[in-house]
């Protein structure tokens, strides 16, 4: 355990100014652009809606980034070992090629992206604030309901860090299976399986082998968009005929939200109970297994 640490040090030691910069340079963005912004096409009479969009347009952009720069880090993490010729270095350590490959992968696949919508949603608070304090100026802050935002707050991070775990799992079968191409086949590795899969099913889509295949994917798809979103209760607001946001939906929207948020964590977690989680969860071994051979005959 002390090796895997050392290696999650090590991810964090190289990459940190990157990460630092992929969360705090949209937020200095945002906020640079608020005195810039404004409400348009809606009459809000109070700063919590205001503050409210303008954090969880924060939080979805650090989020969409972190997922993103995810995905193309963990391509390159194939072979960086053997192309910086540090691996010598790391096979010399008193550990195990699982774990130099292991660390990497936990690092730039499930903790920089949790870690990343934490952040992320504390830079919401800051921009909606500000964002708020704009339009409202200091007297309506005061009157703000800043428990209920804090207490949503709350919750919706955590909905979120368990919604970047679930999805990290559901697509781990695909994302260790382009890693597993581009370790043997180096840099055509990854396109060259996406268009053979996709070639298979054009040509071949007729044959129950290919759909098969499809509706695998589709459902694997299917199951990362279940850790994000839970079905029940829609949480709605709407505006009156005049163009005014109704604030008693809001409001009881806003109070509603936590208890929201807490009916849907079994419901995400449930929904991971599905044969095929498992099922990719294994492929994703074989991948790993790939990963971790062709580390072993490079030395």
């Amino acid at each position: 355990m002390t090796l895997f640490n050392t290696l999650l040090l090590r991810e964090w030691l190289q990459y940190k100014r990157a990460w630092l910069g992929l969360v705090l340079v949209p937020i200095l963005v945002l906020l640079a652009l608020v005195p810039f912004s404004q409400v348009d096409g809606i009459d809000v009479p109070s700063p919590e809606p205001v503050a409210l969009i303008a954090g969880l347009l924060t939080v979805a952009l650090v989020l969409t980034l972190a997922m993103a720069v995810s995905g193309y880090q963990l391509l390159g993490l194939a072979r960086r070992d053997q192309q910086d010729r540090s691996i010598e270095f790391w096979s010399s350590l008193p550990g195990s090629h699982a774990a130099s490959l292991g660390a990497p992968i936990v690092a730039h696949g499930v903790l920089m992206p949790a870690v990343a919508v934490l952040l992320g949603v504390a830079g919401g608070v800051v921009v909606g604030s500000a964002m708020a304090f704009k339009e409202f100026g200091l007297s309506a802050l005061q009157q703000t309901q800043w428990a209920a935002l804090f207490q949503a707050t709350l919750w919706l991070s955590l909905r979120l860090v368990v919604g970047v775990v679930l999805a990290s799992l559901w697509i781990a079968p695909i994302a260790l299976a382009l890693m597993a191409a581009s370790a043997w086949l180096r840099r055509w590795g990854a396109p060259l399986l996406v268009i053979g899969v996709g070639a298979f099913l054009k040509i071949y889509k007729d044959e129950p082998i290919a759909q098969t295949l499809k509706q695998l994917l589709k459902t694997q798809m299917e199951g990362v968009a279940s850790a994000w979103v839970q079905s029940g209760t829609r949480l709605i607001v709407e505006s009156n005929g005049d163009g005014r946001l109704d604030m008693q939906d809001f409001f009881d929207m806003l109070f509603r939200f936590p208890d929201f948020a807490r009916d849907g964590l079994p419901q995400v977690l449930h929904a991971a109970l599905h044969p095929q989680f498992f099922g990719g969860l294994a492929l994703a071994g074989v991948c790993f297994w790939l990963l971790v051979l062709q580390r072993k005959r490079s030395l």
